[in-house]
């Protein structure tokens, strides 16, 4: 089985607030996170939430997706370490989406998992138009415990380049997904 942790528990301070929260075509940016990953195929699904935990249950409510609730002090690190941790032991393998990247496409989701499933690598990332590294990430379940010694908010970064050869970057002929970070960017997110 292979499982999907949506990253939102940031402060979003860029933003102003609960960035994941704010609405794109009448949807919480999360719930639009959390659709794509489930029309690509996907289960079990995980949404990390901090300090916003009702309202991003909330927004979520009735998709099926289980929430965590993470200290958004801990930073990326924390998130990813709280969504491995609920994911069930029978995950192979697990994706990391951010929950702020609306426009992530159900195919690319289905290229990055049959990627994995065809090779003996670690992990894949897409790589998108002009050498963009994205998400989402997929890691073997074998990092789980790599990934417990992370921390601070750089994620999985280090992971991935210390992986060296075992980590598969699969080139994605599209722009990379708008990641919302100020209000400007909804604008950017089109229709």
């Amino acid at each position: 089985m292979i499982g999907a942790i949506v990253l939102a528990a940031g402060r979003g301070t860029r933003f102003g607030g609960a960035k994941v929260l704010a609405s794109h075509a009448g949807v919480p940016l999360v719930r639009h996170v959390v659709e794509r990953l489930r029309a690509s195929g996907l289960e079990q699904v995980i949404v990390t939430a901090g300090d916003h935990l009702e309202a991003i249950t909330a927004a979520v409510a009735g998709s099926g997706v289980t929430v965590v609730s993470v200290d958004p002090e801990g930073g990326m690190s924390a998130s990813i370490q709280a969504g491995v941790a609920a994911l069930p032991a029978t995950c192979d393998a697990f994706l990391i989406a951010l929950g702020d990247q609306p426009g992530i496409d159900p195919e690319i989701v289905r290229r990055v998992i049959e990627t994995w499933e065809r090779s003996t690598s670690a992990a894949v990332v897409p790589v998108y138009r002009d050498g963009v590294q994205g998400h989402p990430v997929l890691l073997d379940a074998t990092l789980r415990r790599r990934l417990g010694a992370l921390s601070g908010d750089r994620g999985a970064r280090d992971l991935l380049q210390a992986l060296g050869d075992r980590v598969v970057w699969m080139e994605v002929d599209a722009p990379v997904p708008v990641d919302v970070d100020v209000p400007a960017d909804l604008d950017r997110l089109g229709g």
